[in-house]
Order: C-alpha cells, then sequence, then structure tokens
C-alpha cells in the first residue's frame, strides 16, 4: 500500500496578521487566487489516485485558511473521503470569527476532525472566545502556544534570504537531514496548484519565482506520468540527499539553538 503521511492544500495565500517571520512570506507578497471547490475536488481526485491512504490531510494556507468564504463547502468535499484519511486538519491563529455555518460542519465531522489553534494572544479575548465555542462544539482542538516566555519550540525561526549559498552537497545533506520537515513529519507535502513539495520553503519560493522551477524536487498530479511513476517520484523525493531548496534556506527549522530562536507573530 503507498501512503502519505501529511498532504496539505493551501486553500489561500492571505492573512489577518503581517508576521516578520511568516514562512510563506504572505505580508511580502500579493496573495493568489482563493482555491475553488473545483480546483480542490481535482486536487483530491489525483492525490487519492496516487495514494490509498493519507494519514493526515490538511486544509491550510499560506495564511489563515479560515479566512476562505466556502471552507465549509471545501471540509465537505474532503470529509468524501474520510474513509481514506486519518484525521482531517485544520490551522487557525484563532482570531477570525467563525461562522454558524462552519462550526456545524466542523461539529458533524467531529470524529475526523482537528483544529490546531496558534495562540499568539494578539487578540487574546477573541481567541479565548473562538477556543470555548469549538470545545463547547466537541471540536477536537490542539493548541500550540506563541505568546510569552514559554513559547512552544522555544518560538519562529529565520529561514534566511532566497539567494543560492552555494554550499557543498554534504551540508545540504546534513540540513535536509535534520530539517524538523525531514527529521519529525516525515515530509510536509503541500501543494496549491497539483505540484507537490516536500516542505514550504520549495514550494512557495518557486510558486513566488524565488527559487528557479526544478520539476526533479516536486510531484505534479496533473503531468502525463504513471500512478506507479508519480509514487516512484514521491518515494525519491523523501529519499534525496537534498533539494534544491536547502541552498536557499538557513536550515533553521528544527533547532535547538535558543539563540536562532525568535518570538513566534512579531508584526510587521
Amino acid at each position: 500500500m503507498f501512503m502519505l503521511n501529511k498532504f496539505s492544500l493551501i486553500i489561500l495565500t492571505r492573512c489577518n496578521l503581517r508576521c516578520r517571520l511568516c514562512c510563506e512570506y504572505v505580508p511580502q507578497n500579493q496573495p493568489f487566487s482563493d482555491m475553488s471547490l473545483d480546483e480542490e475536488q481535482r486536487i483530491l481526485d489525483a492525490v487519492f489516485d496516487v495514494a490509498e491512504h493519507i494519514t493526515t490531510v490538511h486544509l491550510t494556507g499560506g495564511g489563515e485558511p479560515f479566512l476562505h468564504p466556502r471552507l465549509a463547502e471545501m471540509v465537505e468535499a474532503a470529509a468524501a473521503y474520510a474513509d481514506r484519511f486519518d484525521t482531517l486538519m485544520l490551522f487557525t491563529n484563532c482570531t477570525v470569527p467563525i461562522s454558524e455555518k462552519l462550526m456545524r460542519t466542523l461539529a458533524r465531522y467531529r470524529d475526523k476532525i482537528l483544529v490546531q489553534v496558534s495562540q499568539y494572544g494578539k487578540q487574546p479575548d477573541r481567541e479565548a472566545d473562538i477556543l470555548r465555542s469549538l470545545h463547547a462544539h466537541g471540536i477536537r482542538c490542539k493548541v500550540v502556544n506563541y505568546s510569552g516566555e514559554d513559547q512552544d519550540f522555544g518560538g519562529w525561526v529565520d529561514f534566511g534570504p532566497w539567494e543560492a549559498q552555494g554550499q557543498d552537497t554534504d551540508i545540504l545533506e546534513k540540513r535536509f537531514r535534520g530539517c524538523a520537515v525531514t527529521r519529525d513529519m516525515g515530509g510536509n507535502w503541500r501543494t496549491r496548484d497539483g505540484k507537490v513539495h516536500w516542505c514550504s520553503r520549495s514550494q512557495r519560493g518557486m510558486e513566488l519565482g524565488l527559487i528557479p522551477d526544478c520539476p526533479e524536487d516536486y510531484v505534479d498530479l496533473f503531468d502525463n506520468s504513471t500512478r506507479a511513476e508519480k509514487q516512484e517520484k514521491f518515494r525519491r523525493i523523501a529519499n534525496a540527499p537534498c533539494l534544491s531548496a536547502c541552498d536557499r534556506c538557513s536550515g533553521d527549522q528544527g533547532t535547538d539553538d535558543q539563540q536562532k530562536r525568535y518570538p513566534a507573530a512579531e508584526q510587521m
């Protein structure tokens, strides 16, 4: 059986916050159009044609996914594959009010839904109200604290400039294998347009034109390759010595050096 541990659909690239160290570089760039329901369905059909099972499906964003006006319908579309995944996960900064329609939809699929709440402390009263409402509807939440002195993971990291560093392969291999995406997550497979990348640095960098397009570093769900060929490419990327994006990254994702971590969600 061919399985993926995690697969993220980037349903929008806009946010109501302007975080200086946003790993998606949302404040610095104009957003793409929000993903449509047809686009979501096309991607879901394609990925589940390749993978028999996915542990966690994410409806996420290069920003705040709860801003998507049709998030309830997107949850419904993903839930149609409920027998093919374990968890349907959504991220939120817990500052965007949740409509009654969306709350009912989340509650309907509560056995599969997990909402990860990143608490930045920017609107604490609203954060508390939204979290209480999610709990009241029986929706599982994973709360990650990014405010105050005791921040999860010690805060955020700076992924550095986009220019190529010209590092030797052995350094890049160590960077790739030591990255939390590889070491801890086994890949953060993600796509906005059907091109599935290992990590956000690769995906976001290439779609913004900040990293040269490198087809060897992503699986295009809509190209003419066969199902078996796509599966093999997923395996090849996961077992690659490094990616082209590694030479355009600080390599600090997952670092234990607290001097390389910064308070999360500092606003521009």
